[in-house]
């Protein structure tokens, strides 16, 4: 019975074994793992070149008129002419009478002082023939009186006598004193007078108004007939010689236009010369003046002529007064309009051009590091000093050199030696550089259409502007 146990269980164990061993033969070995290739990361390059740049500040600002002026009336009276131009923006040449006051009542008192002269005239001459018939009388009795002395000496006549030639001659002479006296008294009230008649007749010439300078007519708030009185504002003008551009800058904003700290020339609000408002460093910068039109971008010379007394605390920031010279002579219709008051502009700033700087993407500066892609094409970090940085471009001071590709793309993950595929970004190294070279401006002007006039000639003036006088006259 054991024996037959056996048996049985063998076949299974035999069946086992023979599986095992063909499942052996029949396995394929284990297949060896293959090196995977390197992929390259595609990221966006523009090569460093050094260039010319010119550093620059943008601020914005209105435009105010250098000169203003406030007609009030210095005398009263009723309203008897205006002009027919009298009306709110007109333009004004120089000399332009504009009003009229009524004058017969400071007339009439120019006309009574003239006659009080002529009465003192007339006065003078009665007393200074009347001084030579009592100086005249006045001999006389001298010589009366010195006769008489002599006679009384040899005794030929009484005391009595004498005394009474000495009264009468005193009396002469009393006389004539008093004439003398009248004619001071009236020279003395002739100079009075003469002041008096200078003040009436100031009061005529200012009962008309003219127009000291070219002007733009600002609000007018007077009618013919209408009664003003001695101070009482009539109407107001802008001049359109000089306009002045108030534009506000952070402070420190210009020392990337200065150079370097401690450049020869005075502190910014010293002045050296009285006729300077600005030191000598900052004559140095070159200034526009654009604005926004919806033709494109319009822009006017400008200089730099002084700076504010004081500093907003609240924007910490300080303004600079700019000068834009005749700009009205430099408007044409449709194309370029006048700066008139209130207008809103930019104002930007250039500082000397420097050469051989590289410029890239502000962007590209990461806690001071910019990658570049190396000669294996593989990205490396490289250390940077920025000279400056205006708007989103980056002038370097050090650590670029020429020739090497800059990553301008945005890696989330950048690894240190990882490999590139780069592609240069034409488009983008041509924006940074003519943002970096100060020509952003000019090059959207060119490209809204606006041609800006030829600076080569002047432009004409509007048809109803003045032939300006005072184009030189100082602020």
């Amino acid at each position: 019975m054991s024996i037959l146990k056996k048996l049985l269980v063998l076949p299974p164990i035999a069946l086992a074994i023979v599986l095992f061993l063909m499942s052996g033969k029949s396995a394929k070995p284990p297949v060896a793992a293959t090196d995977k290739q390197e992929k390259a990361t595609p990221v966006k390059v523009i090569g460093a070149k050094p260039i010319m740049v010119r550093p620059s500040v943008s601020g914005y600002g209105k435009v105010q008129p250098a000169r203003t002026w406030q007609a009030v009336a210095q005398v009263a009276g009723p309203i008897v002419w205006t002009a027919e131009k009298l009306r709110d923006g007109l333009l004004i040449r120089e000399g332009s009478e504009l009003l009229r006051i009524d004058a017969r009542e400071y007339e009439l008192g120019l006309a009574q002082i003239d006659a009080q002269i002529e009465a003192l005239d007339a006065k003078d001459r009665t007393n200074e023939a009347s001084l030579r018939i009592e100086q005249r009388s006045l001999d006389l009795l001298k010589e009366d009186l010195a006769r008489k002395q002599t006679l009384l000496k040899q005794g030929s006549t009484s005391q009595s006598l004498v005394d009474t030639a000495e009264r009468a001659m005193l009396t002469a002479e009393a006389k004539v004193q008093d004439l003398l006296s009248s004619v001071k008294l009236n020279e003395a009230e002739r100079k009075v007078l003469r002041q008096q008649r200078e003040i009436a007749a100031l009061d005529v010439e200012r009962t008309v108004i003219t127009a000291p300078f070219d002007l733009r007519l600002g609000t007018v708030e007077i009618a013919l007939g209408q009664y003003v009185n001695k101070g009482e504002e009539l109407f107001t003008g802008d001049g359109i010689a000089v306009a002045e551009v108030v534009a506000q800058f952070p402070v420190g904003a210009l020392s990337p236009l200065l150079g370097k700290a401690g450049a020869t020339g005075a502190a910014l609000g010293t002045l050296a010369d009285d006729t300077k408002g600005v030191s000598d460093r900052h004559e140095k910068l070159e200034a526009k003046v654009r604005l926004n039109t919806p033709k494109g971008f319009v822009e006017w010379d400008a200089s730099l002529d002084r700076v504010t007394a004081t500093m907003d605390p609240k924007t910490r920031t300080r303004g600079l007064v700019l000068k834009v010279e005749d700009p009205y002579g430099q408007a044409t219709p449709g194309e370029r309009p006048p700066l008139v008051r209130d207008t809103a502009v930019e104002v930007v700033l250039f500082g000397p051009p420097r050469k051989g700087m590289i410029a890239i993407p502000a962007s590209a500066i990461r806690k001071g590091q910019v990658m570049i892609a190396d000669d294996e094409q593989r990205l490396r970090f490289l250390d940077v000093k920025p000279a400056y940085v205006q708007g989103n471009v980056a002038v370097l001071k050090s650590g670029v050199e020429p020739k090497q590709k800059v990553i301008v793309s945005d890696m989330p993950a950048p690894v240190d030696g990882m490999l590139l595929k780069p592609r240069p970004d034409k488009d983008l190294l041509e924006r940074i550089m003519a943002e970096a070279s100060g020509q952003s401006g000019a090059k959207r002007e060119d490209q809204s259409g606006d041609k800006g006039g030829d600076k080569s000639k002047p432009a004409d003036k509007p048809k109803d502007a003045p032939q300006d006088k005072s184009q030189t006259k100082g602020m």
